[in-house]
């Protein structure tokens, strides 16, 4: 009877670290099979919008103009007062 109350208390915290664990598990799988779906959907609608408006106004609206990069586009733009001794300098 001694060895059943030393061990006990540790199959009482396995139990609930299994049941803990197994209604975190079920949930992820519950919650990426609901993003898998809502996905697909997404992916069919659009391809039924396609379909219907054509491919080169997909909504209704005119293409977007492409945006510059941003980083690449803002080099060199950023005006630096010419030093004396700059060799490069126009007089």
């Amino acid at each position: 009877m001694d060895y059943l109350a030393v061990f006990l208390p540790s199959l009482g915290v396995g139990v609930v670290f299994y049941l803990v664990m197994r209604w975190l598990f079920r949930g992820d799988r519950a919650e990426r099979s609901a993003q898998t779906r809502a996905q697909q959907d997404a992916e069919r609608w659009y391809r039924e919008v396609r379909e219907r408006e054509g491919d080169a106004a997909p909504f209704g609206h005119e293409q977007e103009t492409q945006r510059p990069q941003r980083g690449l586009a803002l080099r060199n733009s950023i005006p630096i007062r010419e030093s004396p001794e700059d060799p490069g300098r126009a007089e």
